[in-house]
């Protein structure tokens, strides 16, 4: 990981992201809003491009998506499966 925030060259956090939303059978306006509601800043376009895998997050997007994603599923009284960027830089 880069110390500005930015992504490892090694680690891909997009098919964490894709994989997470493919489960919660959420809509892309879904996510994009409760990603933003969290505070997030992507516009829709990198929402989708993001989980079309033509875009990888920083690691601090991926985290608020990460959380919107987790949020969905602890309202539906399910375990959060979506990881934050902590566990995937430790190998998680």
């Amino acid at each position: 990981m880069n110390d500005d925030g930015g992504t490892a060259d090694t680690m891909r956090s997009a098919p964490v992201l894709r994989a997470g939303f493919a489960l919660s059978r959420m809509s892309v306006r879904e996510l994009w809003t409760a990603h933003l509601a969290l505070g997030g800043m992507l516009s829709r376009t990198e929402i989708e491009d993001t989980l079309a895998l033509r875009r990888e997050p920083s690691w601090a997007e991926h985290d608020v998506i990460a959380a919107a994603l987790n949020d969905w599923f602890t309202e539906r009284g399910q375990n959060h499966p979506v990881a934050y960027s902590e566990d995937l830089r430790d190998g998680r």
